[in-house]
């Protein structure tokens, strides 16, 4: 068993990926207007398609978006800080290289995911159009914070130190899960195997800090020092399909992300890889939100509340096949670690 704790991780960059994973190609930002169906939806079904098609020895196909095409509710809309409802738009930033949280699909440029779904659902009960801005991962707090983006849905870890620069409504639950190839070539299964070897995460993730930081909680660092091996080394990647392709490349022999990305990539890639431990240190994904307006906080966890209350947000978690993740109460900055 693995112990470790979870995070979550992360572009305007153009990227294509993926060895039998999804295909991963394009950059730039969807726009979708409350009550309409998304830009991403139009071309899902060709692009779902497609990657299935492509991954022959996927076991399953990747799902298709889900739009909800939600009523607006006037008294949560009415919350809104004046920015939002004069300029009648929210641009919320994402790193689309996590599946099946946000990702790429094979011939699009708009993602797609469970965090997109939900953050188009938040839209509509908000009463406004939801513009999805590409970013890499380790950037989106700093743009957050210097007004490029309203908020992010991004499977941000809300811990204790990110909690200083922003503010986070929770939304999920997800643990820490270890891949290796296929068979288990290293015969990796408990934390210490991952000592002197190349271990990959994202950049920017709570993961890499496990594996590089003697002090966090949940370090695999320490926990090799303390059985007097060496610490892993640690390989950093800009985004989680470039990780991926390190391990199927076998440039490292595991890596670590959130769990549901790791059973996604399992599904995803066939015989490919493998999970191996289990998921440990469960923690809740946040929301990121900007410490001013605090108003749009407020805001946000309401309509989070409001989606989970009605049963929207269950449907879009089942869909997307995590709903082992769900949430009953949505709060503000409800860190754990």
């Amino acid at each position: 068993m693995l112990k470790t704790v979870v995070t979550s991780r992360r572009v305007a960059a153009c990227a294509a990926a993926t060895l039998g994973l999804i295909l991963l190609a394009g950059c730039g930002a969807s726009t979708t207007a409350p009550n309409a169906a998304t830009t991403a939806a139009s071309t899902a079904g060709s692009a779902g398609s497609a990657a299935s098609q492509a991954a022959s020895s996927a076991d399953e196909a990747v799902p298709s978006p889900l739009n909800l095409n939600l009523t607006k509710d006037d008294a949560i809309a009415a919350a809104l800080p004046d920015k939002y409802k004069q300029s009648g738009t929210i641009v919320v930033a994402t790193d689309p290289s996590y599946a099946p949280n946000e990702f790429l699909p094979e011939g699009s440029n708009d993602p797609i995911g469970m965090d997109i779904d939900l953050a188009n659902a938040l839209g509509q009960v908000m009463g406004l159009k939801v513009t999805i801005e590409p970013a890499t991962f380790d950037g989106i707090i700093a743009g957050i914070n210097a007004g490029r983006y309203d908020m992010s849905l991004s499977s941000f870890t809300d811990n204790k130190d990110r909690e200083e620069s922003v503010n986070f409504v929770t939304y999920f639950n997800a643990g820490t899960s270890t891949m290796v190839l296929a068979g288990n070539p290293q015969n990796i299964k408990t934390i210490t195997d991952l000592c002197g070897r190349p271990v990959g995460a994202e950049n920017g993730t709570t993961q890499l800090d496990l594996l590089n930081d003697a002090t966090v909680d949940g370090s695999v660092v320490k926990a090799c020092t303390d059985a007097g091996k060496p610490a892993p080394i640690a390989q950093g990647y800009p985004k989680q399909t470039d990780v991926n392709s390190a391990l199927a490349a076998g440039r490292i022999d595991a890596y670590l992300a959130d769990s549901p990305v790791v059973a996604y990539a399992v599904k995803q890639t066939g015989d490919k890889f493998e999970k191996v431990g289990e998921d440990q240190g469960t923690a809740p994904y946040g929301i990121a939100l900007p410490k001013d307006p605090a108003a749009l906080t407020t805001t946000v966890q309401q309509a989070m509340q409001k989606l989970i209350d009605s049963g929207a947000y269950q449907k879009i978690l089942d869909n997307w096949g995590v709903s082992s993740g769900a949430i009953t109460t949505s709060v503000i900055n409800g860190a754990t670690n």
